[in-house]
């Protein structure tokens, strides 16, 4: 695996990341979840490989995503960059800490390393 550093934050990623936004479902439409038994295997046999770099987002797979990633990464946490992102729709402080709360809750983790405004654009701040 090719590693790099990640801009100036002084993480070094390996160059193939894993996104979690498709993930294996059980169910359909918006009642379906993670199918936590072929997902945790999946991002885990990824971290095998060397992909020390995940991705996810509260509003990835009917926002199942990140409890998912937080089972996975159960043994792994000190090896992986864990990534995740918040909406730019969120205008009030307060629903914007619940989002980083709730992820830090669902992704099981002390401190989230790369965390994204996802969507942001000059349209946003109309």
């Amino acid at each position: 695996m090719i590693y790099r550093q990640l801009g100036k934050t002084g993480l070094k990623v390996s160059q193939l990341g894993f996104g979690a936004m498709r993930l294996p479902m059980i169910g359909e439409g918006k009642t379906a979840r993670v199918n936590d038994e072929l997902a945790v295997p999946l991002i885990r046999r990824a971290f095998e490989a060397g992909v020390n770099y995940i991705d996810s987002a509260v509003f990835y797979c009917n926002a199942d995503s990140q409890r998912a990633v937080g089972v996975a990464l159960k043994g792994w946490r000190d090896k992986i960059v864990v990534s995740t992102k918040n909406s730019y729709k969120d205008k009030d402080e307060s629903a914007w800490w619940k989002n980083l709360e709730d992820s830090l809750r669902l992704l099981d983790v002390q401190c989230i390393d790369v965390y994204n405004l996802h969507g942001n654009s000059a349209k946003c701040h109309d």
